[in-house]
């Protein structure tokens, strides 16, 4: 049900059943009616709501050793409810959506104070999103003391080759019957609530019986500690850094690339006058050209690398950095090299990923095998720790 549109009797009762839920499987629905559990949904479109599945019942034990929390799985027999949070609000009818925010406020407040889970696909996106909207209303330090659990992070934890597992993947990885289409006993009060959303509901079931099954293969390999310990508590700590923004001053920043710009100019007519042509200084095979085949410098130094499928001498850093010194143009193309990545992506790059002179990045949890944390919008890990030095331009006579 829509909790906009319960009375006050309703509201607590509602509150009563969360007080004694076992689990809560919630996910996050967008404006264009996909959901966190649609593969194909919108990655600009906003959050139009929270949709929570209320579990009263457990089907299948969690392993309780190395528990993130001490909570038990105790069965129960009430019919699970299924429930909807607003989180857009108009502004029209404001002291009466005053009311609906903050009584959804205390909803999401309790949901992440019970020492209960929250399985949630993507649960770090659903947490920063709940810093986002309700930033006033829910602090950092709730986020981080709640119980959270991520189907996507315990099936990536068991198969790392899967850096990018679906909702749709793990149902048929996972359960019996991937393309049942049977539905769970949820309690719904409102018939256009139960036309709209009553596949999602199911589909929220299906997500707590992945997670169950999951938590059973994590204890299984001896991964569950390591789940527990490590990973669970650091989607809270990424889902805070997005949060947190970076200032960026734009005016520098512009200045910069108008700086590293000049200097690729520089560069260019320098590399110019000391092959004796005009090339492109960012085509391989030009460059290729001007230094074997026009000042054969292969032929000045052994054993230069050679690619793979054509066994073309390479231009590549290894080789440009042996033939430095034997002509000034592999040089000029290495510090060419390093302006125009610096320009193009850790200054024209950040430029395009600001928003009202700030920064923040995207951090992904299972980007790799290895379990090394990525970033990207923009890369943050990936900027130079090192100062660029742009030496001043040399004049050499040409021929």
């Amino acid at each position: 049900c829509d909790i906009s549109n319960l009375g006050c009797e309703e509201r607590r009762e509602l509150l009563a059943a969360l007080g004694q839920a076992v689990a809560f499987v919630t996910t996050m629905i967008f404006q264009d009616g996909s959901s966190q559990l649609t593969s194909e949904q919108a990655l600009t479109s906003s959050v139009k709501g929270v949709v929570v599945l209320v579990k009263n019942q457990t089907d299948h034990p969690c392993p309780s050793s190395h528990s993130p929390t001490d909570y038990t799985w105790n069965a129960a027999k009430e019919k699970e409810k299924l429930i909807y949070l607003k989180t857009e609000w108009s502004p029209l009818w404001e002291q009466e959506q005053q009311a609906h925010k903050k009584f959804a406020w205390q909803v999401l407040f309790q949901m992440l104070h019970c020492k209960v889970p929250i399985i949630c696909f993507n649960a770090k996106d659903f947490l920063r999103t709940l810093l986002q909207v309700c930033g006033n209303e829910i602090s950092w330090k709730q986020v981080a003391g709640s119980v959270v659990l991520d189907p996507k992070i315990a099936a990536w934890l068991i198969d790392p080759s899967d850096t990018v597992p679906s909702f749709e993947c793990l149902t048929q990885k996972y359960l019996e019957k991937p393309n049942s289409k049977e539905f769970v006993n949820i309690k719904i009060t409102c018939s256009y609530y139960l036309y709209q959303y009553q596949n999602l509901g199911v589909n929220l079931e299906k997500l707590y019986k992945v997670m169950m099954d999951l938590a059973h293969d994590l204890k299984v390999q001896g991964l569950w500690k390591l789940f527990c310990t490590l990973e669970l508590p650091l989607i809270k700590i990424l889902a805070v850094m997005e949060t947190h923004k970076i200032h960026v001053n734009k005016q520098e920043l512009n200045k910069t690339s108008e700086i590293l710009g000049l200097r690729l100019k520089e560069l260019e007519q320098e590399a110019h006058q000391v092959a004796g042509e005009r090339f492109l200084l960012t085509s391989s095979s030009q460059l290729r050209e001007v230094l074997f085949e026009k000042l054969k410098l292969h032929t000045l130094c052994e054993k230069l690398h050679r690619t793979e499928i054509q066994q073309l001498v390479s231009t590549s850093e290894v080789v440009l950095q042996k033939l430095k010194d034997l002509h000034p143009l592999p040089k000029i193309i290495l510090e060419y090299r390093q302006v125009h990545k610096m320009k193009s992506t850790y200054v024209d790059g950040l430029r395009t990923c600001m928003r009202k002179g700030f920064i923040s990045s995207t951090w992904n949890q299972t980007g790799t095998v290895t379990g090394r944390i990525s970033a990207k919008h923009p890369n943050i890990q990936g900027i130079s720790k090192h100062p660029v030095r742009i030496t001043k331009k040399q004049f050499i006579k040409g021929k």
